[in-house]
């Protein structure tokens, strides 16, 4: 029996729509669109990683999705900001009847700042309680 992308993860995965925005790491960054950044929305989050949905996939002529591209994700969390660096684990197209087309985009986290993480950890476990709560 073939096991379930959510069976298969090291670390929980919760689904969660915030405001968040992807951005290109400083070394990255494209001369002619330096402070260019995407706004989007997160679709899951765990220890490890962070599915967003994008309109885009590409940040001036750069595209984000490309393997080992160096970036920053910022992500509105209800107790305060967080910002991380990540890099892309997979991206897909989503059907939509909209004009406009739509991406899931998978981050791998690679850092964090302390503070940021321990924010960041604080809420994968309120989310937790609440969901074994409503279980």
């Amino acid at each position: 029996m073939e096991t379930s992308g959510k069976e298969r993860r090291l670390k929980p995965r919760f689904g969660v729509s915030l405001p968040c925005s992807v951005a290109l790491a400083e070394a990255e960054r494209d001369l002619l669109f330096p402070g260019e950044r995407l706004d989007c929305r997160t679709r899951d989050l765990s220890e490890s990683g962070v599915g967003v949905v994008a309109h885009s996939i590409y940040l001036g002529y750069t595209c984000i999705v490309d393997e080992g591209r160096a970036l920053v994700v910022t992500v509105e969390l209800p107790g305060g900001t967080v910002s991380m660096e990540a890099t892309p684990a997979y991206y897909l197209r989503l059907d939509s009847a909209a004009a406009e087309a739509s991406y899931l985009i998978g981050l791998r986290i690679t850092s964090m700042t302390n503070e940021h993480r321990a924010l960041y950890l604080a809420q994968l476990e309120a989310i937790s309680k609440s969901e074994s709560e409503e279980g």
